[in-house]
């Protein structure tokens, strides 16, 4: 006999081993290459931001920042504060949706940089609506960033050997999230590229990331 009762499903993420699963992909858990060159997409917002701190303390020191526009004075701080410790911090202006800027950004990379070590595309933006109320326009505008962004990437460096290819996905491409059927949409492409990927034996990881504490 069953007892009744409420039978609730979870999914735990277990971010702390996201994180280590990074960083094993250059050399089971030892810090970042200090000689080569790490990109961050969407590398001016909070989440970028998060992301080369998080290099830095890895002991990343050729960082690029890649954003739609230059740095807020915000992020100039932060900018500053990372090369006050030996950092070495690239800002450029591209949008990784178009496949000619992603090759324009490669390009300066490969002439003025060590050796592009590692990708972390963490661009998106969001157009929150009900399904009823979404246009094409509206979703173009959320799948643009993380889609054709991800996939301009994903075909101009497959050719190079990178020890990490990692997206920023979101929970909410397994779970749904109300209001956000574009950006569940866009996110479940991200983590089906990164199964693509690697069964192509390519770099890649797709994190389902849950709400920031700060921003993003």
């Amino acid at each position: 006999h069953f007892a009744s009762g409420r039978h609730i499903g979870k999914v735990v993420i277990d971010l702390a081993n996201a994180r280590v699963d990074v960083r094993s992909a250059i050399a089971d858990g030892a810090p970042f290459d200090p000689q080569g060159t790490y990109l961050v997409t969407g590398g001016l917002g909070s989440l970028g931001l998060h992301v080369a701190r998080w290099l830095v303390d890895g002991g990343a020191r050729e960082i690029v920042l890649v954003g739609r526009r230059g740095p807020t004075p915000s992020a100039a701080a932060t900018i500053a504060a990372l090369e006050a410790g030996g950092a070495h911090i690239v800002t450029l202006e591209a949008d990784v949706a178009q496949r000619a800027d992603v090759d324009r950004v490669l390009a300066q990379v490969a002439a003025t940089k060590p050796r592009l070590r590692g990708i972390i595309h963490a661009a998106g933006v969001l157009d929150d609506g009900v399904i009823l109320g979404q246009t094409w326009t509206r979703l173009a505008t959320v799948m643009a960033p993380k889609v054709r962004g991800a996939w301009n990437l994903h075909q101009a460096t497959r050719a190079l050997p990178l020890d990490f290819f990692v997206m920023f996905s979101s929970i909410a491409s397994a779970l749904g999230s109300p209001g956000q059927s574009n950006y569940a949409s866009a996110n479940a492409v991200l983590d089906a590229l990164a199964h693509y990927r690697r069964g192509q034996g390519l770099a890649a990881l797709s994190i389902n990331w849950g709400p920031w504490a700060d921003g993003g």
